[in-house]
């Protein structure tokens, strides 16, 4: 299921607060990978939060590591 690219899914996104999510992707304001695709940051995979995202559960979500490989749901 897509997740939509809404302002709302952006504030309530996990993305700037995850373990994986490096100085690279907050000097370009990157966050909400489910629905805008892959980091172009190239992040290590260091933890994940997605199972704690209202974003997550809201669309029914079930991978992780979306700033890795985008929107595979």
């Amino acid at each position: 299921m897509p997740v939509d690219n809404t302002a709302e899914n952006a504030e309530r996104c996990l993305c700037p607060g995850c373990p994986t999510y490096n100085d690279c992707m907050r000097e370009a304001n990157e966050l909400l990978y489910c629905a805008r695709g892959a980091s172009s940051c190239s992040p290590a995979a260091v933890s994940c939060k997605c199972g704690g995202c209202t974003v997550w559960v809201n669309n029914g979500l079930s991978s992780y590591y979306f700033c890795m490989k985008g929107a595979a749901e």
